[in-house]
């Protein structure tokens, strides 16, 4: 009797340790827990900012590819504002740390001269949001933006879901990358 006892003692202490480690094995659809590099996220209060964010890199990115560059320091300083309400709403952490080095892509892109320039800093921004996406992929669709890699030149974007696949780091408008890949969950 004695020893059922503590059998039974043992049982439901090893239960108890097994069932602690519940948030790795429990995860929502499209998140991607596979990597050792710590998830960016953002609290609540600051992902309104992060929309206004992703609103005024989708018109940066349209200007871009249609090699218009009047509206990109307009656009660049909506891009900083929404960034510098984000880093007051956000706690240290990597969704602050994400909010900064857009403050800064977004205060080259205003200075940028040229289109070389302007995409340069667009690069920035983009390698500075892009891992947000990797560690929530199911965001992608939320947000109705897809994630591309240009092989020509080595850079991400992100783009409307509903339009072709079109590089904004060419210099020539009238020609497209001719190797352009969707890119899903890739690190």
């Amino acid at each position: 009797m004695l020893r059922s006892k503590y059998l039974r003692r043992f049982i439901i202490l090893l239960l108890l340790f097994h069932f602690c480690n519940l948030r790795d094995v429990f995860a929502h659809a499209g998140q991607d827990h596979s990597h050792d590099t710590a998830q960016i996220t953002v609290e609540r209060s600051t992902y309104t900012h992060f929309k206004s964010i992703l609103a005024a890199y989708r018109e940066i990115y349209g200007n871009l590819i249609n090699g218009k560059l009047n509206d990109i320091s307009v656009l660049a300083q909506r891009l900083l504002d929404a960034a510098s309400k984000g880093v007051q709403t956000e706690p240290e952490g990597s969704g602050r740390h994400m909010m900064e080095h857009i403050i800064q892509g977004a205060e080259s892109l205003k200075k940028a001269e040229g289109l070389r320039k302007a995409q340069k800093a667009f690069a920035s921004i983009s390698d500075d949001i892009i891992p947000f996406f990797k560690s929530w992929p199911n965001q992608l669709n939320r947000n109705e933006i897809k994630l591309y890699q240009c092989k020509e030149h080595g850079h991400y974007w992100l783009q409307p879901q509903d339009i072709s696949p079109a590089c904004p780091y060419t210099l020539d408008r009238s020609l497209n990358c001719s190797d352009i890949e969707e890119v899903i969950n890739k690190k």
